[in-house]
């Protein structure tokens, strides 16, 4: 005997949603198998669990495309080079006494050592991107002659680049995981609202027997297995 089983994935929830939504008008006039307020609970729902399941989908996509990637990858190796060589730079004028060691807290780095921070994840890069940045400002506004090759305004172009890439990318990451949360917030609501359309349908069938009954009811969505190795023509979960 066949029985019928809850879709297990968003995308059969959203074809079983569709198709008793879409089945029950037909020719432009109403079936009356589902009730108005199923219908319109199940075509409401349906909108706006298939936008955020749409935006999750964009969301991931622009992540993860591989052109997006090697640009990002790009700009950080960049920022991390002028980040590196304005810091080496500075270091050097300083031993070459161009530039007072005591300036060197102005950059954030220690004043008795002349180490080159480590810059191997994007938040070190963003760090002291922004405290070399503002080193530079605070010197150069006490009369300090500002460092050339590179100037802070190649790290600052670099910079910016890169900052606004990451930026976009920690966007990204937020709404998706806001989109995936929505998402899953919203599956018990569109099983309840699932399970009570396929009770519907199954009542306007009843007088419909065996195949012809499980035809039916396949024809708004309502998705059966068998409990045997027979084969059903029911859509699977896929």
């Amino acid at each position: 005997m066949p029985y019928r089983r809850l879709p297990k994935t968003d995308q059969a929830r959203i074809r079983a949603l569709r198709t008793a939504v879409e089945s029950s008008v037909q020719n432009g006039v109403y079936t009356n198998v589902l009730t108005h307020n199923t219908y319109y609970k199940a075509k409401t729902f349906l909108e706006r669990f298939s936008r955020e399941v749409g935006i999750y989908k964009r969301c991931v996509a622009e992540q993860s495309t591989k052109r997006g990637n090697e640009k990002y990858e790009a700009a950080l190796k960049r920022a991390r080079m002028y980040v590196s060589h304005f810091i080496q730079v500075l270091s050097m004028s300083i031993m070459r006494g161009e530039i007072a060691r005591s300036k060197r807290p102005y950059y954030g780095l220690p004043q008795d050592e002349d180490t080159t921070p480590n810059l191997f994840s994007e938040t070190a890069v963003l760090e002291w991107g922004a405290k070399i940045m503002e080193g530079e400002r605070r010197r150069t506004a006490e009369g300090g002659v500002p460092i050339y090759n590179p100037t802070m305004g190649r790290v600052s172009v670099a910079f910016d680049l890169f900052k606004e890439m990451y930026d976009r990318q920690q966007s990204l990451q937020q709404r998706t995981a806001e989109a995936l949360s929505n998402i899953s917030d919203m599956r018990f609501e569109g099983d309840e609202i699932i399970f009570e359309a396929w009770g519907e349908i199954e009542k306007a069938f009843a007088g419909f027997t065996g195949e012809a009954r499980i035809k039916k009811c396949a024809e708004y969505g309502v998705i059966y297995y068998y409990r045997t190795n027979r084969k059903s023509d029911a859509p699977t979960d896929e």
